[in-house]
């Protein structure tokens, strides 16, 4: 099983009360490292500006700028090596479609979660981290 207090997040979700839920979430299953962005722009310039980039990001779907879709895009194109889970209140066939995008961007996706987030999906998806 692998150390979740290990690992750092970044959520990006452009709802003030997600990031605030999501950021929840994650510190009630034991993480400690968690930065929020509020859509794509902003998560690309965070990995532009730390250190190091997050191990895993949740990511919305629809967020004004840029959604999660062209956010997967530039993952892919910038070689990001973490993993990615999609966290939206989109329906599961769009969920599905992210997910297959962002896997033949060779991203590593554990999954995608049908907001709101809760602990025991989250924890499941989690599980596939090395």
């Amino acid at each position: 099983m692998v150390d979740i207090s290990s690992k750092s997040f970044l959520v990006v979700d452009d709802e003030p009360f997600i990031q605030k839920l999501a950021v929840r979430v994650l510190t009630q299953i034991g993480v400690t490292a968690i930065d929020t962005a509020g859509n794509g722009v902003e998560a690309l310039a965070h990995l532009d500006e730390a250190a190091a980039p997050p191990d895993v990001m949740l990511v919305d779907l629809s967020m004004p700028e840029m959604g999660g879709a062209e956010l997967i895009r530039h993952l892919g194109e910038r070689g990001y090596a973490g993993a990615v889970i999609m966290v939206s209140g989109a329906d599961e066939e769009t969920l599905t479609i992210a997910e297959g995008m962002a896997k033949f961007r060779d991203l590593k996706v554990l999954g995608h979660i049908t907001k709101p987030l809760t602990p025991p999906p989250l924890e499941e998806l989690l599980g596939g981290l090395d």
